[in-house]
């Protein structure tokens, strides 16, 4: 009778090994899925965010040209960038009365 007991504890014990097993691949498996995710996501948006970078100082040379030229102005609408135009300061000094 104490040989089946201990049969009986090792089976016991084997089977929640391989339970265990089991759930931890299966969680390690969703866990390494869902990373890869996130790393295609990350380099996506660091190649959008390093081509924004390298398009930020020409956008400012046209912005800067359109000063100069009006004729770039139709491009700029065009691609929702609108330059900031100075507009004169309102006065606030008022004509001397006479």
């Amino acid at each position: 009778m104490k040989s089946n007991l201990i049969t009986t504890l090792l089976t016991w014990v084997l089977a929640a090994g391989l339970v265990l097993s089991v759930f931890f691949s299966v969680k390690f498996f969703f866990q390494t899925k869902e990373s890869r995710l996130f790393q295609v996501e990350t380099t996506r948006y660091q190649s959008i965010r390093s081509f924004l970078q390298t398009v930020q100082p020409l956008v400012g040379d046209m912005v800067e040209y359109s000063k100069k030229d009006h004729g770039v102005d139709a491009i700029l609408d065009a691609a929702g960038i609108h330059p900031t135009k100075a507009t004169p300061a309102a006065t606030t000094n008022k004509p001397a009365a006479k």
